[in-house]
């Protein structure tokens, strides 16, 4: 008997404590209604805000885009059938309209720099087109693009002598598991190692475009081929 009183005095404190806690916030939520209700109105401004500016940023992003895009169009538009003069004109009426969006963040940037960096390949101006690649790679850091603008830069790279460099960037394109052409990076890092004597450099990328996920026959064939060659000369073992 005595051990159902204790029981039930405890159940009395626990229901006398509640309902204790239930006023004290009941008394807390009275007083501070007004700041309370200010507060929440904060709040649901602020996602309306973000909401907002979401909205604004997509549609600016999509415009400029579309500006970007036409651009292009405008520049390669019946291209194989103009003269140089008129290409080289073409060239520089887009280099001008670009400028603009080269400073932008984002894909918006990186598209342009991406635009931009194609035509001065295309003029062999293989310093201004590098430049362009690394800027449209770091804004798109960790995205396909990046590998893209990596590659580019690697080739324009090696049309400046600039092995070390070459190496660099294929270096960043071959640790990109999901790049569809990591395969090529593999087989132009390997030719370069080739080229300044560093034959087992070079076979050890060779030999790993075989087990590569995304490996392409052509340049695993072109691999397998200078594996052969580097052994018949003795040059590897």
């Amino acid at each position: 008997m005595a051990e159902n009183v204790v029981k039930m005095n405890t159940n009395l404190a626990d229901k006398e404590r509640k309902v204790s806690a239930s006023k004290m916030l009941g008394d807390f939520l009275s007083k501070n209604r007004i700041v309370l209700l200010i507060l929440l109105c904060v709040i649901v401004l602020g996602f309306v805000a973000y909401a907002v500016t979401l909205s604004v940023y997509s549609a600016s992003v999509k415009k400029n885009l579309g500006v970007i895009e036409t651009i292009e169009f405008s520049l390669t538009k019946d291209a194989a059938e103009l003269e140089e003069s008129v290409i080289s004109a073409r060239q520089d009426t887009a280099l001008s309209n670009l400028e603009p969006y080269l400073k932008k963040g984002g894909i918006v940037g990186a598209r342009a720099e991406m635009l931009a960096a194609d035509i001065h390949m295309q003029r062999k101006d293989w310093n201004a087109a590098r430049d362009l690649w690394l800027d449209a790679a770091a804004k798109r850091k960790g995205t396909y693009l990046a590998s893209v603008c990596n590659f580019n830069a690697a080739s324009c790279s090696e049309e400046l002598g600039d092995t070390e460099a070459a190496l660099e960037y294929y270096a960043k394109v071959c640790d990109d598991k999901n790049f569809v052409d990591r395969s090529r990076a593999y087989f132009n890092a390997g030719r370069i190692k080739e080229s300044l004597g560093d034959f087992e450099g070079a076979a050890d990328l060779y030999g790993q475009i075989a087990s590569l996920e995304y490996s392409s026959d052509t340049w695993n064939d072109l691999a397998q081929t200078r594996l052969v060659l580097l052994r018949a000369e003795g040059k590897i073992q």
